[in-house]
């Protein structure tokens, strides 16, 4: 038995001659549906990935139900900043394959690894890229449902990626192909309701950027636990406090994420719209184009001695007008009082 094992895995381990019309060239990662192969694609000459799907759950009619319908899923969202699907087959054998656009850069989980707090620019601009790819999103009632660090990519033209919707669902389907108190999704980064096998909405998808947002501002996961176990319970009793952040996060964006972070869904922003907006405001004095500094920090970072200076943010100036106008009329008030007076 020890022998099929092993020879089971090396199997496994051989890279295939052609999968589909595709030349691979090295295995880039393995989900749990799925191996990830970088591929050749010799018709128009460019990269691109394949998820094949892991042949002992082809048996699995659920399984492939999901797989297609991740498929499914990427062909129909049209967004710059999700990844784009280009063909779905099944292999004599029985095994599904999904080719996908190929995005050239870093995953965030990556790039926290080498640098745990980015600049505040990048985190602004990060998250603000997310949220309008949820909203795109939610407004056609998909729902992620897994989002996390390495679910996401920053290219090397400083734009940001949304990969994997192998667990997403339909927020408006009368069916859900998950079975009611089951639990799916990355528990480090659920929500409360995730956790707990209660119904996910569209807010779920906030909470999990919301630990994102902190673990951007603060190098660390706002619950991490010893244990997997731990880490659950904290997610569903530790609440989140604006004293937690460095002293260096402006008020306004510690509240945003502690709103993010609430317990109950409807403490949270009631859509990734209206969270996008409110962080357009705490980025206000910001250059607009903010994915060439994010390219430029990135490659920053692989530099031994890089020379990257972050941009600014320049203080609002309608606002120092508000309160110079503000204190001024109050002055010619008191002037106008005082000489009635006298």
């Amino acid at each position: 038995m020890a022998t099929q094992t092993s020879s089971a895995k090396s199997k496994r381990k051989v890279k295939p001659e052609k999968i589909g019309g595709y030349n691979p060239t090295q295995k880039i990662g393995q989900g749990a549906m799925g191996d990830i192969w970088l591929c050749h694609d010799p018709s128009l000459d460019r990269m691109v990935v394949v998820k094949q799907m892991i042949p002992n759950l082809t048996a699995y009619e659920e399984l492939n139900l999901r797989f297609q319908r991740e498929a499914s899923l990427l062909a129909h969202l049209k967004h710059p900043n999700i990844v784009h699907a280009y063909s779905l087959w099944q292999e004599r054998t029985g095994r599904l394959s999904l080719a996908m656009e190929f995005v050239h850069g870093k995953t965030l989980r990556e790039v926290l690894d080498v640098s745990p707090i980015p600049p505040l620019f990048a985190t602004l601009y990060f998250l603000h890229e997310i949220l309008q790819v949820l909203s795109y999103a939610h407004q056609r009632k998909i729902i992620h449902r897994d989002l996390k660090p390495s679910n996401m990519m920053i290219n090397k033209i400083g734009r940001i990626k949304l990969l994997d919707f192998g667990i997403a669902r339909n927020a408006g389907a009368t069916q859900d192909m998950t079975l009611p108190g089951s639990v799916l999704g990355t528990a480090a980064y659920m929500s409360p309701e995730q956790i707990t096998g209660k119904k996910v909405t569209l807010h779920s998808d906030l909470f999990s950027l919301g630990i994102i947002a902190f673990e951007m501002l603060t190098g660390k996961h706002p619950f991490r636990g010893e244990t997997m176990e731990l880490t659950t319970q904290y997610i569903l009793n530790v609440k989140i406090h604006k004293n937690l952040f460095p002293k260096q996060v402006p008020y306004a964006l510690r509240r945003f994420v502690c709103k993010m972070l609430e317990k109950k869904p409807a403490k949270r922003f009631q859509s990734a719209q209206e969270a996008a907006d409110e962080l357009s405001k705490i980025m206000e004095g910001f250059p607009r184009q903010l994915d060439v500094s994010m390219a430029q920090w990135l490659d920053s970072l692989s530099q031994s001695e890089p020379n990257f200076e972050p941009p600014t943010q320049k203080k609002n100036k309608s606002f120092l007008f508000l309160v110079i106008g503000l204190i001024s009329g109050a002055i010619a008030a008191a002037s106008t009082t005082f000489l009635l007076l006298h």
